[in-house]
């Protein structure tokens, strides 16, 4: 068949038609499942010049199957790869270079890139046998090769986008956080887990007692979800019984939360300065004149801060100085948006432009303040993956103000607090840590 690529002077050629770079989209062996548990069956791959695409199959009984090694060769020697979903090629080949699609799609529309690679022929295999682990090795390569072309058919525009500011952060530094992050897993009682959980099915991302998460970074603000197979892991219940469900791979989980983070790096973008004592309390002596607050007045401090930091000053309190800095930045953010037609977030360089809908001023900042967060977070969490690179100890889970670890003992005390100080940076953004033997932390 025309369209399959499987020898030397086929696989030569196809590599001459993409000098001006192409489009690859790994098959693996279930699409269910995650991608660390699935195999690579083919790759499809489709030269940005031509009318039409070629797969080259690895690990299917219609095709010659080419070694994974030569077909990584090949992709090397493309100028440029552009793919769906960057993270998920990592898991078949390490491809450094390659341009996530969906992600450039929500750095510019600030939207989600909607398409489907079905076709009558895979939705009756899925039907019938979806849970098999190998189910796309009994779907014929032929029509395999038709979901791919209209995969391709659907995104193709996405490859003439103009590459915005902020891209090559989250394109190369986010996605291998994450996708470094991904690989330890987070330990379970099986049975507990599914009773509680209800996955579609465990197998999709559970293997000896451990879950499989994946982050998505395709949201406005870049903030990452992370759920799979309809479990929501950064919206674990704090219920004691589904935090019970999970178990340490070592020997202890330890979170480390930040102090007030949203409220600090809001201090810090308007330079006011804040002390290693709890932020909320700081700003609590301050709207009741006091120096010892009371449990009841550091909760309303919260709230007060909670809704300061959406944009909400109270006017009761407008007359404090922090108060009159975030009302300047809130209106300096304004009035740069208005003029230039967007604004770049800090760190990163993401920019936030006119293309975003119902904008307004407070909605602005709270989008650039979200991106801080994720931007700061991100390299430091590249920081604390190199420290722990020949640990026993293991990053399990991310949620925005807290981080928590897979602890093992063999690694020393000295690691908590190196880890610690990585975190703090210089007791700018101070932290707690709790540990226990499950999640109810």
């Amino acid at each position: 068949m025309f369209y399959i690529s499987e020898t030397d002077y086929q696989l030569e050629r196809l590599k001459n038609l993409g000098r001006l770079g192409a489009f690859i989209h790994v098959i693996s062996s279930n699409d269910n499942y995650h991608p660390k548990l699935a195999d690579t069956l083919a790759v499809y791959i489709r030269p940005i010049d031509s009318k039409y695409g070629y797969i080259i199959p690895i690990d299917h009984e219609e095709g010659l199957n080419v070694k994974k090694e030569r077909v990584y060769d090949l992709l090397q020697g493309f100028s440029t790869l552009y793919t769906i979903d960057k993270k998920e090629l990592l898991y078949h080949f390490n491809i450094q270079e390659s341009i996530d699609l969906s992600l450039l799609y929500s750095m510019v529309k600030f939207d989600r890139l909607e398409y489907s690679k079905e076709n009558s022929t895979i939705n009756y295999f899925y039907h019938k046998h979806r849970d098999f682990k190998d189910i796309n090795k009994l779907i014929p390569i032929s029509k395999l090769y038709e979901s791919c072309e209209k995969l391709y058919d659907q995104i193709k525009n996405v490859i003439k986008y103009k590459i915005p500011s902020g891209f090559d952060f989250y394109n190369t530094t986010a996605i291998n956080v994450f996708y470094l992050i991904e690989q330890a897993g987070l330990g379970v009682y099986y049975e507990a887990y599914n009773e509680l959980f209800k996955p579609r099915n465990p197998l999709y991302n559970t293997v000896n007692n451990t879950v499989l998460t994946y982050y998505n970074l395709y949201n406005i603000t870049s903030r990452p979800t992370n759920s799979f197979n309809s479990v929501n892991y950064a919206a674990i219940p704090h219920s004691d019984k589904h935090r019970k469900a999970f178990k340490p791979l070592n020997d202890y989980f330890v979170e480390f939360d930040f102090d007030g983070y949203h409220l600090r790096l809001l201090c810090d973008q308007i330079d006011y300065p804040l002390n290693e004592e709890s932020a909320h309390k700081q700003l609590a002596k301050l709207y009741f004149n006091k120096k010892e607050i009371s449990d009841d007045e550091y909760s309303k401090a919260k709230q007060i801060n909670f809704q300061a930091i959406y944009g909400k000053i109270p006017e009761e309190h407008a007359f404090l100085e922090v108060f009159e800095k975030i009302d300047k930045f809130i209106k300096d953010l304004w009035k740069k948006f208005e003029k230039k037609g967007k604004i770049e977030a800090p760190i990163s360089k993401k920019p936030f432009t006119k293309q975003l809908k119902d904008m307004h001023p407070q909605k602005l900042m709270n989008y650039v303040m979200q991106s801080l967060e994720t931007s700061r977070n991100i390299l430091i969490l590249k920081e604390v993956l190199r420290y722990l690179k020949n640990k026993k100890s293991k990053i399990v889970l991310y949620t925005y103000d807290s981080i928590t670890f897979d602890f093992s003992k063999e690694d020393g005390k000295e690691t908590l607090e190196d880890i610690k100080n990585i975190l703090e940076e210089g007791k700018k953004y101070p932290i707690k840590f709790k540990y226990s033997n499950n999640l109810v932390l």
